[in-house]
C-alpha cells in the first residue's frame, strides 16, 4: 500500500478539531492513519507535548512512536503515545501527592494482589482458600473498571469477612502506597477530578487525543478518556465494534455508539477497505458479521486479486483433522513455496492444541504455541503424565518427586530419605516407602508413604494407558487438588487432564504406557533449536487479534465449541454475538488461504476402557457464512 491514502484515510488524517469516530474494519491500513494524523497534527501547528496517543498494548505504542518518529525523520518526539496504565502511572507518579499517593509507589501485579490480599486475611485472623483471595482480587478490579460503588463488592462478595478483607485491601494499598493495574485507572481519574484548576491544567496539557482499539476499552477507560477531553473535544477514536472479543476483560463495544450520542457534532469515518485478504475471504467473512445485530452496518471490500475459494471440510474426528491439517501444512511447504512463518492454526481452546502438536511432530513441522504452555508443558499434564511415568519405572526419581508435590506430608527431606532407602537396599521407591511409613512418627508422612506404596504396589492394566491415567487422576483425587489451588482456572485445567487421558487411549494395546509415553517424549523434545526462525504459530483465537497471516488454519469450528456452550450460558443473545465475533476475527486474519474444518465426532475415552465417539455438528457460523448448506446431511 506504500503511503498513497485511499479518500476514507485521507478524511480521517486531515480531520483536526472536534470529535471523529473513525471505523475500520480489518487490514484497513488504520496504524498508517494514526501515523499519518499525528505527523498532520504536527504539521498543522500542534505541539507534539499536547498530543495524546493511547494504545492497548506496550508493543504497538512502541511501534507507533517508532513509525510516527521516521515518518518526521527525528530520533525522539515529545508526545505521549503509551497503554493506558503507563498513562496513568506517569500521571500518578508526577501528581499523585493529590490523592494521598508519594512518587515512590509501587505497582502490584496481579501475583501481588492475591499475596497482599492472603496477607490481609490472616492478619485479620481469617482463614481463606487461594480462590477466595482471587475472588476477592475479581471483585475490586471489577467495581473500579467498571465504576461501580463498594456496595457492588458487597453484594458480590455476601459474607461479612470477604468483604472486611476487601474493605481492608483498598485501605492497605492507600497506606502503604501500592497500586494496582485497576487501581492505576481509578486513581487517575481521582487525581483528575480532585479540582477545577488541577483538571484544566491537565486538559490543556492533552490538546489532541488518539485511542486506538476503541471498542477494547472497559467503562472507566471511556470515563477517563472523555474527561480529558472535556474542554477541547479534540478526541479522535478508532475501532471496529465486530472485533470486540474481550468482554471477559470488562471491554464494552457499546462504548463505540456511547461515543457517538456523546457528541453531537461527531463526524464518522469509515475505513472499509481491506488491503490484507483476497475478496473469497473478505466475502466469507463478512457475511458471518452481518449477522450480529451490534453490525454498524459498515461494508467491507477490497480491490486484491481473486484467491482461492475458502475451504471448508469435515472430518471423521479430531485425529483425522490434526493429520489432514499437518499433510497439507508439509505440501505447502515443499510443494507450494510457503514458509512454516506463514501458516498459523487457530483454536478456541488451549486443549486443542495436542492433537495438532503430535501431527505437527509426526510430520517434521516446526511449530511454536504463542501465548500460551505447549500443551505438554502444562502443569496439570505434567502432573499427571509424572503419575504415569512413575508406574511405568518406579525407579523414576523425577517423576517420584512430582508425585511427591500432590501428596500432603511430604517434603524434600522426606523423599530424599526415601530416595536413600531405595539405593541403600536396592528396591523400588514404593517398596522403600513402605519401610519409611514403618518408622514415621509424623501422621502426615506415614500416610502419604503408604499411600505412594498402595497405589503403585496394586495390579495396574500397562497395555492401557488411558485406563491407567483415568484411575490414578481419580485415586490421587487429582481434580479436586485444582479446584482448590487454582479455582479460577481449574475448569480449564480439568479438560486438559480430560485431553491427556483422551490421547492415551490412542495406545491401548501391548506395552501400551511405554508406547505412549516414548510417543510424548518425541512430542515434548522435538527440534528446540531457537536458530529455527521459521515455525507454524499455533494459538488460540483471541491471542491472534492483530495479527496476520499468508494461510490460517481453524479446526473445530463446532457447535459448543465455537461458539463455546459456555460463552453462552449466562446471556445467550450476548454470548452468541461475541462468539460470531471472535470467529470473524479468525477468518480475518487470513490474506490469502483460509482452510476451515469441523469433525463429525470427538473421540472421548469411555468409561469401560475403550475409545467412545460423542457425534458433533458444524458451527452455525459456517451455516451463516454460506460456507455450508443448511440441508446438509450429518
Amino acid at each position: 500500500m506504500g503511503l498513497k491514502l485511499n479518500k476514507y484515510q485521507e478524511e480521517a488524517v486531515n480531520h483536526i478539531d472536534g470529535p471523529c469516530l473513525v471505523t475500520s474494519c480489518p487490514g484497513s491500513g488504520k496504524t498508517l492513519v494514526m501515523v499519518e494524523r499525528v505527523a498532520a497534527l504536527i504539521k498543522n501547528g500542534v505541539r507534539p507535548k499536547n498530543i495524546l496517543c493511547l494504545t492497548f498494548t506496550n508493543k504497538a505504542s512502541c511501534e507507533m512512536k517508532e513509525r510516527i518518529q521516521k515518518r518526521l525523520g527525528v530520533d525522539k518526539l515529545d508526545f505521549f503515545c503509551g497503554t493506558f496504565h503507563s498513562m496513568c502511572a506517569k500521571m500518578i507518579r508526577k501528581l499523585g501527592h493529590v490523592i494521598g499517593y508519594s512518587q515512590n509507589y509501587t505497582i502490584l501485579d496481579d501475583k501481588d494482589q492475591v499475596a497482599l490480599i492472603m496477607q490481609i486475611a490472616r492478619r485479620l485472623e481469617y482463614n481463606i482458600e487461594l480462590g477466595d483471595a482471587r475472588k476477592i482480587q475479581g471483585s475490586v478490579n471489577y467495581y473500579r473498571d467498571q465504576m461501580e460503588g463498594f456496595g457492588w463488592v458487597e453484594d458480590y462478595l455476601r459474607t461479612d469477612a470477604m468483604v472486611e478483607i476487601a474493605r481492608r485491601y483498598i485501605e492497605k494499598c492507600r497506606e502503604d502506597n501500592l497500586i494496582d493495574f485497576s487501581g492505576l485507572i481509578y486513581e487517575a481519574i481521582k487525581i483528575v477530578e480532585a479540582n477545577e484548576e488541577l483538571k484544566e491544567k491537565i486538559q490543556n496539557t492533552f490538546k489532541q487525543i488518539l485511542i486506538d482499539e476503541i471498542q477494547d476499552t472497559n467503562v472507566s477507560q471511556f470515563y477517563l478518556i472523555n474527561l480529558l477531553a472535556e474542554k477541547w473535544k479534540n478526541i479522535m477514536i478508532i475501532g471496529d465494534c465486530d472485533q470486540s472479543i474481550y468482554k471477559f476483560r470488562g471491554a464494552r463495544y457499546q462504548n463505540i455508539q456511547d461515543f457517538i450520542n456523546r457528541y453531537e457534532d461527531c463526524r464518522v469515518i469509515s475505513l472499509s477497505k481491506n488491503y490484507r485478504s483476497t475478496p473469497q475471504i473478505v466475502s466469507t467473512a463478512h457475511k458471518l458479521i452481518q449477522h450480529n445485530s451490534s453490525h454498524m452496518g459498515t461494508s467491507f471490500e477490497t480491490d486484491n486479486e481473486d484467491g482461492e475459494a475458502v475451504r471448508c471440510t469435515a472430518y471423521r474426528d479430531q485425529l483425522v483433522e490434526a493429520d489432514k491439517i499437518g499433510l497439507m501444512i508439509r505440501r505447502l511447504i515443499d510443494e507450494g513455496g510457503w514458509s512454516f512463518r506463514d501458516i498459523a492454526i487457530l483454536v478456541r481452546m488451549n486443549k486443542m492444541t495436542q492433537p495438532l502438536e503430535t501431527a505437527l511432530v509426526s510430520y517434521g513441522i516446526s511449530y511454536e504455541v504463542k501465548n500460551a504452555w505447549n500443551f505438554y508443558d502444562r502443569k496439570e499434564v505434567k502432573d499427571c503424565l509424572g503419575m504415569l511415568k512413575f508406574l511405568s519405572n518406579p525407579k523414576d526419581g523425577i517423576a517420584f518427586h512430582r508425585v511427591c508435590s500432590l501428596i500432603k506430608g511430604l517434603g524434600n527431606v522426606s523423599v530424599g530419605k526415601i530416595e536413600n532407602v531405595a539405593n541403600e537396599k536396592n528396591i523400588p521407591i514404593p517398596q522403600a516407602c513402605k519401610e519409611m511409613a514403618n518408622n514415621a512418627k509424623s501422621i502426615n508422612i506415614k500416610n502419604a508413604c503408604n499411600k505412594i506404596h498402595s497405589l503403585y504396589s496394586q495390579e495396574w492394566d500397562t497395555d492401557n494407558p488411558a485406563s491407567c491415567l483415568k484411575g490414578l487422576v481419580e485415586k490421587f483425587e487429582y481434580k479436586g487438588h485444582l479446584l482448590k489451588k487454582f479455582k479460577d482456572t481449574a475448569t480449564e485445567r480439568e479438560d486438559n487432564v480430560d485431553q491427556l487421558i483422551d490421547s492415551a487411549g490412542e495406545f491401548i494395546g501391548e506395552n501400551g504406557i511405554g508406547n505412549y509415553l516414548q510417543q510424548v517424549a518425541l512430542v515434548v523434545n522435538k527440534d528446540k533449536d531457537e536458530e529455527e526462525k521459521s515455525k507454524v504459530s499455533i494459538m488460540t483465537l483471541h491471542s491472534s487479534k492483530g495479527l496476520e497471516y499468508p494461510i490460517i488454519f481453524m479446526p473445530g469450528v463446532e457447535q459448543d465449541i465455537l461458539p463455546h456452550a459456555m460463552a453462552m450460558a449466562d446471556n445467550p443473545v450476548e454470548g452468541l454475538e461475541e462468539e460470531r465475533r471472535l470467529c470473524y476475527v479468525g477468518f480475518s486474519r487470513a490474506a490469502h488461504l483460509l482452510y476451515i474444518s469441523y469433525c463429525k465426532n470427538r473421540r472421548k475415552f469411555g468409561k469401560h476402557g475403550n475409545m467412545t465417539y460423542k457425534v458433533s455438528k458444524p458451527s452455525q457460523f459456517l451455516f451463516e457464512a454460506g460456507l455450508i448448506k443448511k440441508n446438509i446431511k450429518e
